[in-house]
């Protein structure tokens, strides 16, 4: 984990209230797609956890949905704009080497859940992509997996069995995660779109159910294997 600071460099609309931003700075603290940074805003006892869609050597993008009073004001921020970041904490995603180029992998982002995939996009060309949202309307960011066969839908399920796969990387909200797990066959591994309080694991903030006992997403997670999780009824 590194902790500096990092300039605010672009801000590219996905759609009304959802950007992409891209901060410039150390990148080296990042190792796998699936990680998460948590920023820091003037004003702001706690600070703002998001995954990482992509990195470089120059620096990192997050997606940002104006959910709250920080995010609208995150969203406002002019470019160079200076931002205190911790980076590179959590564990993420491992798809196994077996799956090469990715043509068995399945990438599966409900609503801003499809931050991570774009970076996993990225390394596994050959993966196929699917995104869910609420409602079709509310859909975006199909334009971070050019290239790749995506699947835009408010159905999860039916082309989750529909599309052939022997693994997939999900991320997502805890009932669509649950309903992925459930309903998918193939292995896995799972990352929780959720709130964070410290982003440390010291609040204990967070927990999910595994066999190994309770676990923290910010800790241990966000990403899981597939077969570690349990579900309530």
């Amino acid at each position: 984990m590194n902790r500096g600071f990092y300039t605010l460099a672009e801000n590219l609309p996905l759609k009304p209230g959802i950007s992409l931003l891209r901060l410039e700075g150390d990148s080296s603290a990042f190792q796998r797609p699936g990680q998460f940074v948590q920023i820091e805003l003037p004003g702001y006892f706690l600070k703002r956890p998001f995954s990482v869609c992509d990195w470089d050597e120059g620096g990192f993008s997050v997606i940002v949905e104006a959910a709250g009073s920080g995010t609208r004001e995150l969203l406002a921020l002019p470019s160079g704009t200076a931002l205190l970041v911790h980076t590179g904490l959590g564990n993420g995603f491992t798809p196994p080497d077996s799956l090469g180029l990715g043509e068995d992998l399945l990438l599966i982002g409900v609503g801003t859940g499809l931050s991570p995939m774009a970076g996993l996009a990225r390394r596994y060309p050959e993966a196929k992509v699917l995104l869910a949202f609420r409602r079709l309307e509310d859909a975006f960011g199909q334009e971070l997996f050019a290239g790749h066969e995506v699947c835009v839908t408010e159905d999860l399920l039916s082309p989750l069995v529909a599309i052939p796969h022997r693994f997939f990387c999900a991320c997502g909200s805890e009932s669509a995660m649950r309903a992925v797990a459930l309903h998918d066959r193939a292995g896995g591994q799972i990352a929780f779109d959720v709130r964070m309080g410290c982003g440390f694991g010291a609040c204990m903030g967070g927990s999910k159910k595994t066999v190994h006992g309770y676990a923290r997403v910010c800790r241990e997670g966000p990403v899981f294997e597939k077969e570690e999780l349990l579900w309530e009824d």
